[in-house]
């Protein structure tokens, strides 16, 4: 009986005794009964309890039918990243009492995590998940949905990608039939530089994301795969490809895919030597983006890249560029665009010998310890060729041994 579990509910956040309840209404033993559904119970008792203790039954009874639907609503609004649809069914929730009974306040809080990931308050999900890990007796959904949220934390908290990948790869379809988790797998996989397992997740995402018609995802599930497809150096193929989305995204008022798009529309010019081009899109990311968004932080680490390679920008111009930068990782505190953005300086300003002693002793460890392969393996090809340059073969032998070990192979040949 439904008003036996709200009568519980309500009795225990006032913090009242089933004696003090039914205290000239009927005993404490009939109290404990209608709470645990075990009586008939008359509507005017029911009447006279809920006045004690302040409720109107049939808002309650309303609210409890609908809470279990509108939470279903609020994860599926926040997969598909319709975030008025997800803050507004949010504030619905806020305002509703029995979020908190026991039926609903794990389904509740696993959306509630994830909400606020989406939203990037990630010490609010880091005291949820905090909360989650003592909690014993859950649900096979319920289990593999906190391993999608952790993974998701991991991943965009953490970027601890290893550790995120330990999750997600751990989850069942058969009791989460939430496809959704295999773009964050393909985000985790591409962060690690494994394009084959970016790919063929991000095109099971992709094929998840149609059949739920999120347009929005599956843009980005398509510009993940073409990210993987970088390395083919198909220049007008990528780039026509980019333009297709960014047309798309236009014409839906994707605004936030779009500046996406144009960032990595700048890394593809840059990585082709299109710098004044690479310019421009990144400074289009940049503008599309609030300087408060972390995001924008990557464009700029960018537009600044593009423009040293120029060489057309003086260099007042591009260390004040850099100031800005590093000012806003202070306030992210982000490490790994503040060893950008400091190499960024020492090389504007031409002090060779500090940029590389900066590289090596804080920088390289940094990403080796992050486990951004591609990263690592860029730079350690820049100290490899420095040492070499300087005639220190003991150095360069440390970094190229690490390029070697990359492309050893277990072949049987003589």
């Amino acid at each position: 009986m439904l008003e036996g579990k709200i009568i519980k509910f309500y009795r225990e956040l006032k913090e009242m005794k089933q004696k003090d309840l039914g205290d000239g209404i009927c005993s404490s033993t009939h109290i404990s009964k209608i709470e645990r559904g075990l009586t008939e119970v008359s509507e005017e008792t029911i009447l006279l309890l809920s006045q004690r203790l302040g409720i109107k039954m049939e808002e309650e009874l309303t609210d409890y039918r609908r809470v279990d639907l509108l939470i279903k609503d609020w994860h599926a609004a926040i997969v598909k990243k319709l975030k008025s649809k997800a803050d507004s069914i949010k504030e619905q929730l806020d305002g509703i009492h029995l979020l908190h009974i026991q039926d609903f306040y794990r389904s509740y809080t696993l959306v509630l995590t994830r909400y606020y990931l989406s939203n990037g308050k990630s010490e609010a999900a880091h005291a949820l998940l905090e909360e989650m890990d003592v909690w014993t007796g859950l649900s096979d959904y319920e289990e593999n949905m906190l391993l999608h949220i952790k993974g998701i934390y991991y991943l965009s908290v953490k970027y601890d990608y290893v550790t995120a990948i330990s999750f997600l790869d751990r989850i069942s379809l058969e009791h989460y039939p939430n496809q959704e988790y295999y773009y964050d797998l393909a985000m985790a996989y591409s962060s690690l530089n494994s394009r084959v397992l970016a790919f063929f997740n991000a095109n099971k995402a992709l094929a998840f994301f149609t059949k739920i018609r999120s347009f929005s995802r599956i843009v980005e599930a398509e510009m993940l795969m073409l990210i993987q497809l970088e390395q083919s150096e198909d220049y007008q193929f990528l780039s026509s490809e980019y333009h297709r989305l960014i047309d798309m995204t236009g014409d839906y008022g994707l605004e936030h895919q779009k500046a996406m798009l144009h960032h990595n529309l700048g890394y593809l010019n840059l990585r082709h030597g299109y710098f004044t081009e690479a310019s421009l899109y990144y400074k289009k990311s940049m503008d599309a983006r609030n300087s408060s968004d972390p995001r924008y932080v990557g464009s700029l680490e960018g537009y600044i890249n593009s423009l040293t390679k120029e060489g057309k920008t003086t260099k007042d111009r591009l260390l004040k560029l850099v100031e800005e930068g590093l000012a806003l990782c202070r306030k992210f505190t982000d490490s790994t665009f503040h060893h950008l953005f400091t190499m960024h300086r020492y090389s504007i300003l031409a002090e060779e010998e500090q940029y590389y002693r900066y590289l090596e002793s804080y920088a390289y460890p940094h990403f080796d310890k992050k486990g951004y392969v591609m990263t690592k393996e860029h730079y350690a090809v820049k100290l490899f060729d420095y040492y070499m340059s300087q005639n220190d073969m003991e150095n360069a032998n440390r970094y190229a041994g690490a390029l070697v070990e990359k492309f050893r192979r277990n072949n049987q040949f003589v």
